[in-house]
């Protein structure tokens, strides 16, 4: 199956979960995160405000991540530019909207100086579909591939999944950045 198909069928079956299900399963993968040393060790963390109802939840884990004093960054997506622009959220009362493709990202923020990639420790990275070599189908864009490989090496790269999204092998192409690894439930 190519990159599409395995995109189209996997939101099939993301979208068929019900909502206590998702919020019983993303609990786990929460907690499964909480406990990684990347997690506990990283000063500067990007995560991913999810949307909808197909993704794991993460907003529990971006106020966790505030409350025990870690830098939060979250991407803000230029369109133009086929970019993530990694910014600061100094709290969730800074405010959230909607950005392009319907991500939620920081209401105010400086685009004239985002967040160095040299700060960050760990980018959690969302996806569609994961493969036991961990690498990752994300929604087609390609904005994450190009911002992961510009981090340094000694960054981290986990993605948030559920069970059911992790398959024995994925097509993958020479752009495509794998990660260090996928927290499931």
């Amino acid at each position: 199956m190519n990159k599409e198909d395995l995109r189209k069928k996997m939101k099939q079956r993301l979208n068929h979960q019900t909502k206590v299900e998702r919020r019983r399963k993303s609990k786990i993968i929460q907690e499964n995160l909480f406990r990684q040393k990347e997690f506990l060790s990283s000063k500067c963390v990007m995560l991913y405000v999810s949307k909808g109802t197909d993704e794991v939840e993460t907003r529990p884990i971006i106020k966790k991540a505030l409350k025990t004093g870690k830098k939060v960054v979250l991407p803000v997506t230029l369109v133009r530019q086929k970019r993530i622009l990694p910014v600061i959220l100094n709290s969730m009362r800074q405010g959230l909207k909607k950005g392009p493709y319907g991500i939620y990202e920081p209401k105010v923020y400086d685009r004239e100086r985002p967040v160095s990639v040299r700060e960050i420790d760990l980018v959690v990275v969302p996806g569609v579909v994961f493969d036991k070599k961990n690498n990752r189908i994300g929604h087609g864009h390609g904005y994450y591939d190009r911002f992961l490989k510009d981090l340094p090496r000694r960054a981290s790269k986990i993605g948030l999944g559920f069970r059911f999204q992790i398959l024995e092998d994925i097509p993958t192409t020479k752009t495509d950045i794998s990660l260090t690894r996928v927290i499931t439930n």
